[in-house]
């Protein structure tokens, strides 16, 4: 999903936090598949629910390209393990989340594909083949307990459903729910600093 606030909304300018990502991989492992007019026609009241609260837009590529095209790979672990590799290499991996973010959902770009990830990372200033090294890596010998963590993580935050957000302080997690941020996104980062102060 996308978050429509700004950086400084999104809780990125407090000094005393940092912000991890953790994917799911709601489409990883036997759950990849190909773009189908199934999986169309499911995501689509999904995505005008998001539009609805949050106002976001999805692009024309997206919807009318890539949504259109059964030739694209739906795979989540790609995308997870580029993120992981861009936190690893020099602490941008929600630089590249948003990137890809917006590459499938504005742009329309296939970003299971390898090829499209170098891309990416080039525009972000990586080199291209070293991170696609690293992102082979990754996906060997990383990506699948990433994944399993992030799910344990839900479980324990008694998430029904993702995206979900949580403050960790001394150890332990404080569930923020989503649905109050949707049309208020200025009010994630009040919540945060808040219990930021409460300790």
């Amino acid at each position: 999903m996308l978050w429509r606030g700004t950086d400084d909304q999104c809780g990125a300018k407090i000094p005393e936090l940092k912000i991890q990502a953790h994917g799911v991989g709601m489409l990883s492992g036997p759950k990849a598949q190909m773009m189908s007019a199934e999986w169309r026609d499911f995501v689509r009241p999904h995505e005008s629910r998001i539009h609805a609260f949050s106002k976001q837009e999805f692009g024309d590529a997206y919807v009318h390209g890539v949504q259109e095209h059964q030739d694209v790979l739906l795979d989540s672990s790609p995308p997870i393990a580029a993120m992981l590799v861009a936190d690893k290499l020099d602490g941008r991996g929600i630089q590249m989340l948003k990137r890809l973010q917006n590459a499938y959902f504005m742009e329309g770009q296939a970003i299971a594909d390898p090829a499209v990830i170098g891309k990416l990372a080039r525009e972000l200033g990586y080199n291209s083949e070293a991170f696609l090294g690293e992102l082979t890596a990754e996906l060997q010998n990383a990506v699948d307990g990433h994944i399993t963590a992030s799910n344990d993580m839900l479980h324990t935050l008694k998430a029904k459903g993702f995206p979900a957000f949580a403050l960790e302080m001394g150890g332990e997690l404080h569930s923020l729910p989503m649905g109050r941020y949707f049309t208020r996104p200025a009010l994630f980062k009040t919540d945060i600093e808040g219990l930021l102060k409460s300790t």
